[in-house]
């Protein structure tokens, strides 16, 4: 089998997340922020008046005391600070999730990371999972330790017992919905080969990814040179890409690539030389339903990670995309009372200063911020966190509106927006949160 990876001309900086900073790593916050190629996704600490954390609120970047946070979220760097009183159960949590790691002073000295990360303080892997688990699941550490530190008795047993063999799986696609995630090669192998068995179809192929290039995950089928372009050209456009053969030998055979987009992820799934009898309908129909399907299984996952989750469409979205977004907001808040808000905000009657505020707003706005507008007066904005980071981009955001307004009106001041806001810090104000939501989007 074929496998290929399209490569995209843009490189995405690096997703770093920053850990138990003191007062002397602190100090290296702002350098770190400027630092081209780096986006500092998260800080995360251990109280909330941590150095690091303090700092990270005043810069308004998004931070957190818990540890499961950093397995929400896909890391390409974790910058450990070196006094860290924690850095066993760290580097175990990092280990696991395959993140390397640097301390600040190595990083800023642009030190190249290991090619193969191990923990600094050595211990045997069983306690590594140990420890993970104990961060992960709370469970309690000394028993945890009593199973995973060797027995040194007289009576303690030598030699490894037997790993048994496990039973052979037997599984069969009998629709989109069983199809598996992306992470089983081989399942969707055999997925679409049924797929391509009950469509007369040559060649199958599914490219899948987040925020990097996508990959070819699974292929059915020779490799077709007329596919691959069309494969590129879905996921650099984003529209289906549909070829008929006018001429024999083949006429009138069809080849497609149709991308799709999840909560998470995003692919292309592509067919080459379809039986024109069998018809395109059921193909679009799959590409649907595998997309709903991955969508569903993204945001069982994101709803516990959002506003934090990979690959969030950025700039302003549909209002079908923004109830997603507040979806999302509500099942975080449900799970650890994340704290959220909900702004409409009202500009006067200048449709042309609105236009252009809307045209800059959104590189001013986080990464955890999402926008809408429904109406064109009004533009919605959620955000989440404490009051103290919208304090920041209302700043911004009125700054905007200012020098749209007198580029206008011939440098006359801008009057006053109407800021309406409600706010979901609990599962308590959940109801009020989505009638108000309701009412804004719908115009």
């Amino acid at each position: 089998m074929a496998t290929h990876t399209t490569e995209h001309a843009h490189e995405m900086p690096r997703r770093v997340v920053l850990i138990d900073f003191d007062w002397q790593d602190a100090d290296l916050l702002p350098e770190l922020l400027k630092r081209p190629g780096v986006s500092v996704r998260l800080v995360a600490g251990e109280r909330v008046h941590d150095p690091g954390v303090r700092v990270a609120e005043l810069c308004g970047i998004p931070r957190t005391l818990d540890l499961a946070d950093l397995t929400r979220e896909i890391f390409d760097l974790a910058i450990v600070g070196e006094r860290s009183s924690r850095r066993t159960q760290l580097e175990s949590l990092l280990l696991a999730l395959g993140t390397p790691t640097q301390t600040p002073q190595e990083f800023m000295r642009g030190t190249a990371e290991h090619e193969e990360d191990s923990p600094a303080i050595e211990a045997p892997l069983a306690l590594h999972a140990a420890t993970l688990e104990h961060t992960l699941g709370g469970t309690d550490y000394d028993a945890l330790l009593e199973h995973a530190l060797p027995d040194l008795g007289a009576d303690a047993p030598v030699a490894m017992a037997p790993v048994p063999e496990p039973s052979e799986p037997h599984w069969r696609v009998t629709s989109l919905d069983d199809f598996p995630s992306v992470e089983s090669r081989a399942r969707l192998e055999a997925a679409l080969k049924d797929l391509v068995g009950t469509s007369g179809a040559g060649t199958a192929e599914l490219h899948a990814g987040d925020t990097g290039p996508l990959q070819l995950v699974a292929q059915v089928g020779p490799e077709d040179k007329l596919l691959r372009g069309l494969v590129d050209l879905a996921s650099e456009l984003g529209t289906p890409q549909v070829v008929t053969r006018l001429s024999e030998p083949g006429k009138g055979r069809t080849w497609g690539a149709w991308p799709f987009r999840t909560t998470q992820r995003r692919g292309v799934l592509a067919v080459a030389a379809i039986d024109p009898e069998q018809g395109m309908g059921q193909w679009q129909s799959m590409v649907e339903d595998l997309r709903s399907t991955w969508d569903e299984e993204d945001r069982e996952r994101a709803g516990t990670s959002f506003p934090y989750t990979p690959l969030r469409e950025t700039g302003w979205l549909p209002a079908s995309e923004f109830r997603k977004r507040l979806e999302l907001a509500l099942e975080r808040n449900r799970h650890d009372r994340m704290r959220f808000e909900l702004h409409r905000i009202d500009f006067p009657d200048c449709p042309a200063a609105v236009q252009k505020l809307c045209a800059a707003l959104p590189p001013q706005v986080r990464d955890t911020d999402c926008l809408s507008q429904t109406q064109p007066l009004s533009i919605l904005l959620l955000t989440a966190g404490s009051p103290d980071g919208f304090t920041h981009l209302r700043r911004r955001l009125l700054t905007l509106w200012d020098e749209a307004w007198r580029e206008q009106a011939d440098g006359t001041p801008a009057p006053a927006i109407v800021d309406h806001c409600v706010t979901m810090a609990g599962p308590e104000d959940a109801e009020a949160f989505l009638a108000a939501a309701h009412d804004w989007i719908v115009p």
